[in-house]
């Protein structure tokens, strides 16, 4: 029969006979400990991964499965992700009771390396994280800067006070690195329809030398990434991306290109590091850029505001300017090839002494934009986050012809129980809530919320946030009550506006 002859093609262990005395180095045999894991008080699983049971190795000695390796080819005990390393002396030991024999006497299955555990550390490997850092980095070390490892990039956080160099910022001017922020060179007739397709606002009509904030959402209309794109001339672009998003924007336009619109003429290339990106900021900054640029006109009747220009800083040719302001701050955006990167950097500093010019770091930065009541994609936003509840929606364009997330971007523009990123004040000015603590129902504690970003304004000398709540407390004026980690609960309530500093613009298009 078949079954006979499995029996006498399949190797097994003799049961070991004794004919002299042991010797003391031999191994004791194997047998069956008295423990719970080597014998049966009542059936249950053996085998978790595969789903085996006791009885399942009964009934397979019972159809005259009567080795291991029989055994695990019949049920697929022990063929599961940890390779018998767990529930092999199980087996064995079920199927020896079944049998009537010894654990030693049925000798076990082929064990596959490793034949030891292995950490998960050894498994992961060293922890080689590589690096990625601007032309600027290694003045940024030599000045004291503290470093901030920010995704893939080495950033400087901050040169010993990050408050004062925000308030620097708004009282004469700064400059910061920025060279981490995405950068994507697009060329070609169809740039436009692209930038249509994958933005949520509109972009055919962008003029050559203006500038359009832009947000980019997923096919299920979740916020993806948010950025500038410059029109530098007729079939020319420059788009930037947020830093953490290069990658993947750069991807997500491949894919749209290569995969779903392949008639359209756009070659993308990323420029990130190919341009060292310094952000001139304050109210001094055009006298700063007006002392290293003199083919452009700087004035804010030629040079406005969310425009760009083309030029040459500190002798460097080819250099973009962009008029932005993600401080909320009058703002230049220098653009300058990575080689020319130091000395242009240098050069503003020198150039700006008697303006007062500093260098200012992620940290105040991040101060400036809060107070500014712009957000942060990933931080302020998270993989729930639509368009609307990010306060977009007035950018979402449904008429247009066609956009990704279209479908979604419509559904949720209809519905008024989306929660809504709004601006925060505690009632003690004096408290910052943890960014991530909960905001709550008073008396229940049922979630309501939570603090996305916080921070002690020097501008304002008090406690400024921007928080997620539920739909029906997102009415400047509504009251909320905020949970700190320690368990004490804080008031607060909605402002009135995003921005908490200059809400009219006046200081960014001066």
């Amino acid at each position: 029969t078949v079954r006979a002859q499995l029996r006498r093609a399949t190797p097994r262990a003799d049961p070991t006979v004794v004919s002299a005395p042991p010797d003391a180095d031999e191994p004791a045999a194997l047998r069956r400990d008295p423990h719970p894991e080597l014998f049966m008080a009542s059936h249950g699983i053996v085998d978790y991964s595969e789903d085996v049971s006791s009885t399942d190795i009964v009934d397979a000695a019972a159809e005259g499965f009567d080795s291991a390796e029989l055994v695990k080819r019949f049920t697929t005990a022990t063929m599961g992700p940890s390779q018998g390393k767990l529930e092999m002396v199980n087996t064995v030991a079920v199927l020896a009771q079944t049998l009537g024999t010894t654990v030693g006497g049925l000798g076990t299955t082929v064990w596959r390396p490793p034949y030891a555990p292995v950490s998960l550390g050894a498994l992961a490997g060293r922890n080689d994280t590589l690096r990625r850092a601007s032309a600027l980095q290694d003045w940024h070390a030599a000045h004291g800067a503290v470093p901030l490892h920010a995704g893939d990039w080495v950033r400087p956080d901050h040169y010993g006070d990050p408050a004062a160099e925000a308030v620097g910022v708004r009282t004469a001017v700064g400059i910061i690195d920025v060279t981490p922020l995405g950068k994507l060179d697009l060329c070609g007739p169809d740039v436009a329809d692209l930038l249509e397709l994958v933005y949520v606002n509109r972009w055919r009509k962008l003029a050559v030398g203006a500038v359009r904030y832009g947000v980019m959402c997923t096919e299920d209309g979740i916020v993806m990434d948010d950025g500038v794109t410059a029109r530098l001339a007729a079939g020319r672009y420059l788009m930037t991306t947020t830093s953490s998003g290069a990658g993947a924007v750069w991807e997500w336009l491949e894919r749209w290109l290569q995969q779903e619109r392949p008639q359209w003429d756009v070659r993308v290339t990323p420029v990130t590091t190919a341009y060292t990106s310094i952000n001139v900021a304050g109210p001094r900054s055009r006298e700063l850029v007006a002392g290293l640029v003199d083919d452009v006109d700087l004035s804010a009747d030629a040079f406005g505001y969310m425009q760009v220009r083309s030029g040459t800083v500190a002798g460097v040719d080819d250099c973009v300017l962009l008029r932005i302001g993600f401080t909320g701050e009058l703002s230049y955006e220098l653009h300058v090839p990575a080689g020319f990167g130091l000395h242009v950097w240098e050069s503003l500093l020198a150039a700006g002494k008697e303006l007062g010019v500093r260098p200012f770091g992620v940290e105040a930065q991040r101060i400036l934009r809060l107070e500014k009541g712009h957000l942060v994609v990933g931080q302020d936003t998270d993989g729930l986050t639509r368009a609307a509840s990010a306060g977009l929606g007035g950018l979402v364009k449904l008429a247009k012809a066609d956009m990704v997330g279209r479908p979604e971007l419509g559904w949720a523009a209809d519905r008024t129980d989306l929660p809504m990123l709004v601006p925060i004040l505690t009632d003690d000015p004096g408290v910052v809530p943890v960014e991530a603590a909960q905001i709550v129902e008073p008396g229940t504690n049922a979630i309501r919320g939570r603090i996305t970003s916080s921070r002690m304004s020097p501008t304002l000398g008090r406690s400024i946030c921007l928080g997620q709540v539920d739909a029906e407390l997102a009415q400047p004026g509504c009251a909320l009550t905020i949970r700190l980690p320690g368990g004490e609960l804080v008031g607060a309530r909605v402002h009135d506006q995003h921005a908490f500093v200059d809400p009219e613009g006046v200081r960014l298009r001066g």
